[in-house]
């Protein structure tokens, strides 16, 4: 199978929702990346975007914010619905680079790499291009992503992600630099010989390239961090936090 037969043959289904909470629920992060979105967000109504199973947006309402969520798998948005505090979340499902929501946010925000989801370079021109219509004047777009610079998204990575007594994830990914578009998969093996694989494709951009895609939807790059808690971005940094804003009207 080729990158692009790969590419289309890959979703989030239940092999990866039932893992979710599991492998993210607890992510240290989880905190300051609250605390940041929430004064992103000025006291404005949040559209978050690849919500997911609610580890961050759950939070935010608790912190008295409105929120917004959408998320391509109906899988995830079944778990999040069967959580205390969600029936505060209006929920969409649908693809974040093409939905249309109504009314009009004051923060935009995808989380853990989501954006790299949309697997060609005219998705994510057309996701940038999304956030724009959806934002007030002065609005917020913030993006968490990989920092190809860092050498994350290295070809022919293998990794172990998690070991337990009877249990351990492997990690496998593939990538074209052509086209920046990779495939990756993890495999959850245990001791009774089970294997479950839970593959993934992404397409992933350099920092210079989403400021472009940002000025072409007519949005200016206003910070850019090494990770949610806001310490510098650097060459080393293995991620970033990209915040683009709307320009209010003249």
């Amino acid at each position: 199978m080729g990158h692009a037969e790969a590419l289309n043959s890959v979703g989030y289904g239940p092999f990866w929702s039932e893992r979710w909470d599991t492998e993210f629920g607890s992510n240290p992060n989880t905190v300051p990346t609250v605390e940041t979105v929430a004064a992103l967000a000025g006291g404005n109504t949040i559209l978050e975007w690849g919500i997911g199973t609610g580890r961050l947006a759950l939070p935010l309402v608790e912190k008295g914010l409105k929120v917004v969520g959408v998320d391509s798998s109906p899988d995830m948005l079944d778990q999040l619905r069967g959580k205390p505090g969600a029936e505060a979340i209006e929920l969409i499902e649908g693809d974040f680079g093409t939905v249309r929501v109504e009314g009009e946010f004051g923060l935009i925000f995808i989380s853990s790499h989501a954006l790299f989801a949309l697997t060609s370079q005219g998705a994510q021109v057309a996701c940038f291009a999304n956030a724009a219509a959806h934002l007030s004047d002065g609005g917020r777009f913030a993006i968490e992503v990989m920092n190809p610079g860092a050498a994350v998204m290295e070809n022919g990575r293998a990794w172990t992600t998690a070991v337990k007594p009877h249990a351990l994830t492997l990690f496998f990914s593939s990538a074209n630099p052509v086209t920046q578009q990779m495939v990756m998969c993890h495999f959850d093996i245990n001791d009774q010989g089970d294997v479950k694989l839970r593959p993934a494709a992404s397409r992933y951009s350099w920092p210079a390239e989403l400021d472009l895609m940002a000025t072409m939807a007519g949005l200016e790059l206003e910070s850019r961090w090494g990770g949610w808690d806001q310490q510098p971005f650097t060459a080393h940094s293995s991620a970033h936090v990209s915040v683009y804003r709307k320009p209010a009207a003249a």
